[in-house]
């Protein structure tokens, strides 16, 4: 796929103020491990579905991170990476545009989901309550954690605000809740729990306030568009997601 780009833009992607590097050897809690990675494959999450890390050698700020997203999808060694990894392709790095939402990190807590036994989704047991299978603009709603997140003419809707659905370990729960195209989805939650855990733990760096709070210094961009530069996905797909997590302590993006 690298080869496509240079055919169809011969002046290549635009000089850049940052220097990517791949790191091939980073280990991750969640993907590729013993513990999670059966559970994902078991959600319907194929190939496609990677983590993996880049290091950069500037130091960046809060006021550079579009800039930094913008530089990373046009980084020759970055692309090559992620059309191998990925089904993600630019055609044009120089037309890149990344439309991507913020989110927020202030939520650091598995607690957050105890709203899901509140609203009655979950019985204290943890089982997860089902309901007549319905589709939902092409996406199955098996049970009532399904029709709690993503089901907006539900009464159970509420039960997250949209501050809450703005928070990384909501955006995490709700893509392994609703997995893949082959999902064979859990009965009980306490799985979903662990993985939607040690998802946070990989993608996040968190450290300790001079008050004694954890707080997070990751920024997330929840990626929805390079423009005409390029396609995040081959289809649209309510189930799509791309996340970019920048830790400027380790000067680490993470891609998810």
């Amino acid at each position: 796929m690298p080869l496509l780009i240079e055919e169809m833009d011969e002046d290549g992607p635009p000089e850049s103020a940052f220097k990517f590097h791949f790191l091939p050897d980073a280990k991750y809690n969640s993907c590729g491990s013993p513990s999670v990675q059966p559970l994902l494959e078991k959600w319907g999450f194929g190939p496609d579905m990677v983590m993996c890390t880049f290091r950069v050698e500037q130091q960046v700020g809060p006021d550079g991170f579009q800039d930094l997203i913008e530089a990373f999808f046009r980084d020759k060694e970055v692309l090559s990476v992620l059309h191998h990894m990925t089904q993600m392709r630019v055609f044009s790095p120089q037309k890149v545009t990344a439309r991507f939402e913020k989110l927020s990190t202030k939520v650091v807590s598995m607690s957050f989901f105890n709203k899901l036994e509140e609203c009655g989704a979950v019985a204290p047991s943890g089982h997860i309550r089902g309901r007549l299978e319905e589709e939902w603009e092409g996406v199955p709603i098996v049970n009532l954690i399904r029709e709690a997140m993503i089901m907006d003419e539900s009464e159970l809707y509420d039960t997250f605000s949209e501050q809450d659905r703005r928070e990384l370990l909501f955006r995490i729960m709700q893509h392994l809740i609703f997995g893949g195209a082959s999902n064979q989805y859990e009965d009980h939650v306490e799985d979903y729990f662990k993985a939607t855990k040690e998802v946070y733990k990989d993608l996040l760096t968190v450290r300790r306030s001079d008050t004694g709070d954890v707080e997070v210094v990751s920024s997330v961009a929840s990626m929805r568009s390079l423009g005409e530069g390029g396609l995040l996905f081959p289809k649209d797909s309510l189930l799509n997601f791309c996340y970019v997590i920048h830790d400027p302590i380790m000067r680490h993006l993470k891609v998810w």
